[in-house]
């Protein structure tokens, strides 16, 4: 699969995810419903490394960036189970899709990426979006 066919992939199982969040937010708390999304994350790639998917050799240094990243998904769980027990999945859920623009600004800033003219109007008009959607 390309790139492209797992980004839409991505799209719409995390859709799916923020969706089906809200709804069992209404029945569970945001602590029981991190702890489920750690289980099923632990079976989909013990699953993956069962079907061959590569792991190469473990890098110290890799694993760490990977800890820290793991840390900062966890945690930003929590607080995105939060928002959304508290706040309307019609509202949370793009606010929160500000990110992407947050880490086109830093892949520039720090990994050397470029943005065409088209992509930083895209980020820009992202960021609008939100805006608007947060002062609604």
């Amino acid at each position: 699969m390309g790139w492209l066919l797992y980004t839409l992939t991505t799209v719409g199982l995390w859709a799916l995810w923020s969706f089906l969040g809200k709804i069992a937010l209404d029945r569970t708390t945001s602590v029981q419903a991190t702890v489920m999304f750690g289980v099923a994350a632990t079976l989909v790639g013990l699953v993956a490394i069962a079907a061959g998917q590569r792991t190469t050799a473990w890098s110290a240094s890799a694993l760490w960036i990977a800890a820290l990243s793991g840390l900062c998904g966890s945690i930003g769980l929590v607080t995105f189970y939060l928002a959304l027990q508290e706040g309307k999945a019609s509202v949370v859920v793009p606010m929160i899709g500000l990110y992407p623009a947050i880490v086109a600004v830093l892949s520039v800033a720090f990994l050397g990426e470029r943005l065409s003219l088209v992509q930083c109007a895209g980020v820009l008009l992202a960021v609008t979006g939100v805006v608007l959607l947060g002062l609604g």
